[in-house]
């Protein structure tokens, strides 16, 4: 990747996105195009529009940060999205940072005495590398150590059986767009693996860096009906990048009545036995097959 396309890429996507209203001009009858014009940007941003449009074809080295600043007021970038748009114009190479050898292992214990709650915790590119018991079976797998929350969210079940998809996976991918080095070969590799998804490609070329980090999300299950989760994420600060996401019950939910009949389960069975535990599932209401595997946002 080039830093100098990165931007343009960037900018030209946030355009597209902000809408006349969002900066207070007035959409003119007829209006045809996708976002701003060029021209309206730059006057906002009070440079010129030949110079913006060389930002947009990655012909300028390195804009001055008073430039970046001004391009991020007039595309109504928040914090974590201006932090953003610097990183990438700064062309800083690619240097892996590998937390702690047993950090993995040290959460993994923290997370397993949460019986009632699923809880995994994610790398800057949402691989998961730790979840608790309850997380896995809940899951059906799909949120265990080794699997990538946001590839999950693109299998057909989840597409069928997440109500605010689209909302949640906007959230994820732009989560993994904020963490991710742009650079770094494991982006690139999930970029080739989910390039063939035509939802993937449409949602990653918005370019969102920050979304929601609570959401109540809805997941439709044979057998249990619709069930209400509350999901939030937090902020790992000893793992640069890294993510905890925690689900929740609604009190008074089919889904507390799921979570309390899994982890009843759970603590009947032995660590080896748990792991592949999805016949617990069905006992709760649901069917193994399906099950889906329960996002973060």
């Amino acid at each position: 990747m080039n830093a100098r396309l990165d931007l343009g890429r960037f900018v030209r996507a946030r355009r597209s996105v902000v809408q006349p209203e969002d900066v207070g001009l007035v959409r003119q009858p007829g209006r045809r195009v996708a976002g701003l014009r060029r021209r309206e940007v730059a006057e906002l941003a009070g440079i010129s529009a030949e110079y913006y449009l060389r930002i947009e074809q990655g012909r300028v080295p390195r804009p001055s940060e008073q430039v970046l600043h001004a391009l991020a007021g007039a595309l109504r970038l928040d914090a974590t999205s201006t932090s953003y748009m610097f990183r990438i114009a700064s062309e800083r190479p690619y240097v892996p940072e590998a937390p702690a050898a047993d950090s993995a292992e040290r959460v993994a214990r923290i997370l397993a005495r949460w019986t009632h709650t699923p809880a995994y915790i994610s790398d800057p590119y949402r691989d998961i590398i730790a979840a608790n018991p309850l997380a896995t079976v809940f899951g059906f797998g799909g949120l265990s150590a080794g699997s990538n929350q946001v590839v999950g969210l693109f299998n057909p079940r989840m597409k069928a059986s997440l109500v605010e998809w689209e909302a949640m996976t906007r959230s994820a991918v732009a989560t993994l767009r904020r963490d991710a080095h742009p650079r770094s070969p494991r982006l690139r590799e999930l970029l080739d693996e989910l390039s063939s998804d035509a939802d993937f490609v449409r949602i990653w070329e918005r370019h969102d860096v920050s979304g929601p980090e609570d959401a109540t999300f809805h997941i439709d299950m044979e057998g249990a009906g619709r069930m209400p989760i509350d999901a939030q994420n937090f902020e790992v600060r000893s793992m640069a990048g890294h993510q905890l996401t925690v689900l929740s019950a609604p009190p008074g939910t089919v889904t507390e009545a799921v979570f309390a009949r899994l982890a009843a389960n759970l603590a009947g069975a032995s660590a080896t036995d748990a792991a592949p535990a999805a016949p617990a599932a069905s006992e709760g209401g649901t069917t193994s097959a399906s099950q889906p595997s329960a996002p973060g946002p």
